[in-house]
């Protein structure tokens, strides 16, 4: 009967020290919750002191200190966040000029623009005559076949469509 008394005292000894564990745990959180909510409060104080401040109300000189340092860092932020939006406009510019279709220049044709006043071939992408300076127009890309019955695009020399089937000539 000894080791039976024995055991039930061991298990009461573990089952007390498991509710004091979990009652100390909740008691713990809520110390957390309350330092928590206290910090939210002082932020708020802080955040009525700056916005004060920015106002031109009078502040105490040791606030005045702390206000002047944030506000410098909320410069250095700002700089720092224009800074990451110039890398990202140059890496999307990147982006879109590595994306851009190539159209190799054709043996037979000249390479870039005719000229339509002097009939000087211009380089790709020159919106004004390097001859004679007149406006260059850009020729427009010719309209894509499309099947009379579904509506999807057809490549040249093709005589029925790959989608539906229908004859398009």
């Amino acid at each position: 009967m000894a080791l039976f008394d024995k055991l039930s005292d061991f298990a009461k000894n573990i089952g007390d020290k498991t509710s004091d564990a979990i009652e100390t745990g909740k008691l713990q959180s809520k110390v957390n919750s309350e330092k928590n909510l206290a910090g939210e409060k002082l932020k708020k104080i802080g955040e009525f002191y700056y916005n004060a401040w920015l106002n031109g109300d009078e502040i105490a000189p040791e606030v005045l200190e702390i206000c002047t340092a944030a506000k410098a860092h909320y410069d250095a932020a700002g700089e720092a966040q224009a800074e990451i939006d110039r890398i990202r406009a140059e890496n999307e510019a990147a982006r879109a000029a590595a994306a851009a279709p190539v159209v190799p220049a054709t043996s037979d044709a000249p390479a870039g623009i005719v000229c339509t006043a002097c009939g000087t071939a211009n380089n790709p992408g020159t919106k004004f005559c390097c001859n004679c300076g007149n406006k260059l127009e850009i020729p427009a890309p010719p309209e894509p076949r499309l099947c009379p019955n579904c509506g999807a695009t057809i490549a040249d020399g093709m005589r029925f469509c790959g989608e539906c089937g229908t004859k398009t000539e």
